[in-house]
């Protein structure tokens, strides 16, 4: 008999910077998951993801430490969309609803000595 796969839940925003954004959710104990994310307003069908293995998701894992629901190398001053798919006995479930997450502008500045690979005023 298939596996009974919960609906996901919607991904909770965290934090988020030029390059990355972080993002927790309650996690079912018997479900692992998949973050998938695009940039606005790409198709779901060209979407980056990664594994998250079960018991992560919550924003602290009991250690202190976030649980690593961090994507990153993202383009700054851009728009993502976010969800999650639960996989429970290799059943996946349908795409869970979708947070939208905006990272930050690059931080600028005219001395290009401070810029270390960021942008320049000029």
């Amino acid at each position: 008999m298939a596996a009974s796969v919960p609906t996901p839940p919607k991904p909770e925003w965290q934090d988020a910077d030029e390059t990355s954004i972080s993002c927790v959710w309650d996690p079912d104990p018997d479900c692992s998951y998949r973050l998938e994310y695009k940039e606005y307003p790409d198709a779901w069908e060209d979407c980056m993801s990664i594994e998250i293995p079960k018991g992560q998701g919550k924003a602290d894992a009991g250690d202190g430490k976030d649980s690593g629901n961090t994507i990153e190398e993202l383009n700054p001053t851009s728009t993502y969309c976010l969800r999650l798919v639960a996989i429970k006995d290799g059943v996946e479930s349908e795409p869970g609803e979708e947070l939208i997450v905006d990272t930050q502008a690059a931080k600028c500045t005219p001395d290009a000595d401070e810029a270390k690979g960021k942008c320049v005023i000029s």
